[in-house]
């Protein structure tokens, strides 16, 4: 079982966006940037020291942002972007944030 959240994206703030955010314990750096030519967001993840482990990784509707990254500094956490009624199949400007979220599913110890 997973307790999910999403990432705090503020999608009136513009991009790109800069905030940290407690993931699976772990206090991390995000960067959000839009493309305006493809019609995607990506994330730039750094670690307390501002070192990079993610750069410019795109959100893909259904797909984990960390799928394929293998890195110590980072949790056991998948960052999956989906709208949780399953009605979109995109992850664009029109969706991101607004129906379509990048769910934080953190495992739960019991």
């Amino acid at each position: 079982m997973a307790q999910i959240s999403y990432l705090p994206i503020n999608p009136d703030a513009g991009y790109p966006q800069r905030f940290t955010c407690r993931v699976g314990g772990v206090l991390l750096d995000f960067t959000i940037r839009y493309n305006y030519e493809g019609d995607f967001y990506t994330a730039t993840i750094r670690d307390q020291d501002g070192d990079i482990i993610v750069h410019g990784k795109p959100f893909v509707y259904g797909a984990d942002l960390l799928d394929g990254v293998s890195d110590p500094r980072l949790p056991d956490v998948e960052i999956v972007t989906a709208d949780l009624a399953g009605v979109r199949t995109g992850a664009g400007q029109a969706e991101f944030m607004r129906d379509v979220f990048p769910w934080l599913m953190e495992p739960v110890i019991s």
